[in-house]
C-alpha cells in the first residue's frame, strides 16, 4: 500500500500541509513559521522547533516510519523554493536599481526638465493657458537630435514600465506612450492630474511614484497602491487625490523596493523635480508642450532636425 503523498504551501509565514491534493487533500497541519524555524525527525515524529517556543509534534506514525521523512522532504522542497523566490526578487530589484544608477550623461541633455518653483500646470480645457516661461521652449523640443543618452532613457523606462512592478499604468490602448514621475504631495503633481487625464485620450501613461516631496508621508500612501495589482492601482492612485486621501492599508515589501528603485532612477537621471515628464523617445516634455492639444502633439509627432534637412 502506497503512502499518500504530502503537499505543503506557504503564504507569507504561514505554513499548511495537506494530504493526498494539493488544493482539496485533508489539512493535516498548519503553522505559523517565526523566527529560526527548524523542522526534524525524532523517534518516527516530525517535531517543530522555534525560537524561545517549546517543540511541537506535527506528525507522528509509529506504524510507518517512512512518513515523516516524506513529510520532511515535502516541508524542505517548499522553503527551498521560498528561499529561491526571495532570492529571484532580491536579485532583481538589485539589477534594476543598478540599472537605474548608471549613468547615462543626461544631465546636460534634459536642461529642459522642470523644478518644483515652475508655474503649475492649467487644467487643458482651461481657456486661459499659463504663460510660458520660455517663448522657444517647444522648438528646442522639437528640434532635439537624437543622442544615445536619450534612447538608453527612453529604453529603460519602457522595460521598467512592462515589468508591472514599478508602475501605474493610467492609460492604455494607444500607439505612443509618455513617462510621468509623480509625487501625489506635490503641489504641481496635483495640478497635472487633469490634463494628464486629457492627454490620456491619446496616448498611453505610464506613471512612475517618487517620493521626493513628501518623504515618508508619500511613500505612506504609495507603496500600498504598487502593492496592488497593475488593473487596480490607477483607481488607487486617483484616490490618493481625494480630500481626504482614502489610502490603502496594505502595504509589502515588494511596493516599499520599487518605490526606492524609482527614488534612485529620478536621481540617476538628472531629474530636478516633479512632475517630470518623458516621452517614449526619451525627450524630455516641457510644461510648454502641455499647451493645448496641438502643441502636445506637435511636440510628440515632431522629426528630428537632421531628419528635416536630408
Amino acid at each position: 500500500m502506497h503512502s499518500k503523498p504530502f503537499f505543503t504551501h506557504l503564504i507569507g509565514n504561514l505554513m499548511t500541509t495537506r494530504i493526498d491534493d494539493a488544493d482539496r487533500g485533508s489539512v493535516l497541519f498548519t503553522c505559523s513559521l517565526g523566527k529560526e524555524p527548524h523542522f526534524f525527525i525524532r523517534q518516527n515524529s516530525l517535531i517543530f522547533r522555534q525560537k524561545h517556543q517549546k517543540d511541537l509534534v506535527l506528525f507522528s506514525d509509529s506504524e510507518s516510519p517512512d512518513k515523516a521523512q516524506h513529510l520532511l522532504n515535502a516541508l524542505t522542497e517548499a522553503l527551498v523554493r521560498r528561499q529561491k523566490t526571495k532570492l529571484f526578487w532580491r536579485n532583481l530589484f538589485f539589477g534594476l536599481g543598478f540599472l537605474a544608477l548608471l549613468a547615462i550623461g543626461s544631465h546636460g541633455l534634459l536642461s529642459e526638465t522642470h523644478t518644483t518653483d515652475d508655474i503649475p500646470l492649467a487644467r487643458a480645457d482651461s481657456a486661459s493657458a499659463p504663460l510660458l516661461p520660455e517663448e522657444n521652449a517647444i522648438e528646442k523640443g522639437l528640434m532635439q537630435e537624437p543622442s544615445p543618452a536619450l534612447t538608453t532613457l527612453a529604453h529603460n523606462l519602457r522595460d521598467a514600465a512592462q515589468r508591472k512592478i514599478f508602475t501605474v499604468p493610467l492609460t492604455t490602448g494607444h500607439s505612443r506612450t509618455i513617462y510621468v514621475f509623480s509625487d501625489p504631495l506635490c503641489p504641481h503633481c496635483r495640478d497635472l492630474e487633469p490634463t494628464l487625464e486629457a492627454i490620456g485620450k491619446k496616448v498611453n501613461i505610464d506613471l512612475f511614484p517618487v517620493s521626493l516631496i513628501g518623504k515618508k508621508a508619500t511613500a505612506d500612501q504609495v507603496i500600498p497602491v504598487l502593492c496592488a495589482s497593475p488593473e487596480h492601482r490607477k483607481a488607487l492612485w486617483h484616490s490618493l487625490f481625494d480630500d481626504p486621501p482614502l489610502t490603502p492599508s496594505a502595504s509589502c515589501d515588494i511596493g516599499e523596493k520599487a518605490l526606492a528603485v524609482n527614488n534612485k532612477a529620478f536621481s540617476a537621471y538628472g531629474f530636478r523635480g516633479t512632475p517630470q515628464l518623458i516621452s517614449d523617445d526619451g525627450r524630455p516634455i516641457p510644461l510648454s508642450a502641455l499647451k493645448n492639444e496641438d502643441t502636445f502633439s506637435s511636440f510628440m509627432n515632431a522629426e528630428p532636425q537632421e531628419k528635416k534637412d536630408e
